[in-house]
């Protein structure tokens, strides 16, 4: 079971890192297309129609796709004033009790992005603008984007546990 769930949260950290690689490319790319936009719009005075519904688009994607890659790189906030007062058992106690918090918050949101996602394919919404783009598309990333969120904080929940189990701190940075 051990080897099984360390392939499997390997893997997943192989899908969060490509998918921070393409949030990176996608923010290089939405710079150049939001310059592009205000060249066109100031100097030659015709802005591009679709530059700010791409921009939009890739903003959603980058939010959701790269929250899982985030989580797994320590990238959000966490506040350890009072965890840093506690005795080590208990501390670990406190952040394995906040991080089962955040796995119901994170799969919360994706159980309600799946009813979310579903309206959006079964209606066929579209977007307002002249594109009518199909919403489903950029939608999609956020059910794609808490799924493995609350897949990355399962693994970060059993890594935790394993680590307090061996006597370690769990407000230490672990080794990689």
């Amino acid at each position: 079971m051990k080897r099984l769930v360390e392939r499997f949260a390997a893997g997943l950290d192989r899908i969060c890192d490509g998918l921070g690689m393409v949030c990176a490319v996608l923010v290089v790319f939405m710079g150049f297309l939001i310059t592009f936009e205000v060249f066109m719009r100031y100097v030659v005075g015709r802005p591009p129609l679709l530059a700010d519904e791409l921009s939009k688009y890739f903003l959603v994607a980058m939010t959701f796709l790269g929250i899982a890659w985030v989580w797994k790189e320590k990238g959000h906030v966490r506040v350890e004033a009072l965890v840093q007062r506690l005795a080590k058992s208990r501390a670990n106690a406190v952040r394995i009790a906040t991080l089962v918090l955040a796995f119901v918050f994170s799969l919360s949101i994706f159980t309600g992005s799946l009813d979310f996602i579903e309206r959006s394919f079964s209606q066929n919404r579209t977007s307002d603008s002249w594109m009518h783009m199909p919403l489903k598309y950029p939608e999609s990333t956020i059910v794609i984007g808490f799924l493995l969120l609350t897949l990355q904080v399962a693994v970060t929940i059993w890594r935790a546990v394993r680590r307090a189990k061996a006597g370690e701190a769990l407000e230490q940075e672990a080794p990689k």
